[in-house]
C-alpha cells in the first residue's frame, strides 16, 4: 500500500514539473517576415521602425497587408503602422515593443486585425532578437474572432 501511495505521488510530482513546457507549446499558425528593422535611441528613448508584410490567406480568409510600423520602446502602448500601398477595406496592422525575456533582446509584437461582415479578427504574435539584426520572422501564434 505505501508502495502504491508513494508511486502516485512520485508520478504526480513528475506531471506537475512537466506541465509548464506544456503550457509554454503554442501552435504557430502562419510567419510574418519583417526586413528593414532600424533602431535608434536618444534620452527620450528607444524608436524602433521595419516593414513587415503577409500574403492573403496566410490564415483562412485574412486579407493581405504590406506596412511600416514604428514602435517606442515601453512609452507606446499599441501602435498602429502606416500602409504601404493598397490595404483591404477594414484591415490594418498595430505593433508594440516591450521588455523582452533578456535585457540584451528587443521584443517585438504585431497585430493584423480585419473585419469580414461583423465579425473581427486579429492575428498576432511575438518575437525576441538581438538588437543589430535587420531582419526577423514574427510567428503568428494567436488568431481569435469576435462574431
Amino acid at each position: 500500500m505505501f508502495a502504491s501511495v508513494f508511486t502516485l505521488v512520485a508520478a504526480l510530482a513528475a506531471s506537475a514539473v512537466a506541465a509548464p513546457a506544456a503550457v509554454e507549446a503554442r501552435e504557430t499558425y502562419a510567419t510574418w517576415p519583417a526586413t528593414n528593422w532600424q533602431e535608434g535611441c536618444s534620452p527620450g528613448g528607444c524608436r524602433g521602425t521595419y516593414d513587415i508584410s503577409a500574403p492573403a490567406g496566410y490564415v483562412s480568409n485574412a486579407p493581405a497587408f504590406n506596412v511600416h510600423c514604428h514602435s517606442t520602446y515601453i512609452q507606446e502602448g499599441w501602435t498602429k503602422c502606416d500602409a504601404v500601398g493598397e490595404q483591404a477595406e477594414g484591415s490594418y496592422v498595430e505593433s508594440m515593443w516591450t521588455d523582452a525575456s533578456e535585457r540584451e533582446l528587443i521584443k517585438i509584437s504585431v497585430s493584423h486585425i480585419w473585419y469580414q461582415g461583423e465579425a473581427r479578427y486579429n492575428a498576432s504574435g511575438s518575437v525576441e532578437f538581438q538588437s543589430g539584426v535587420t531582419t526577423f520572422d514574427v510567428p503568428v501564434t494567436q488568431l481569435t474572432a469576435v462574431l
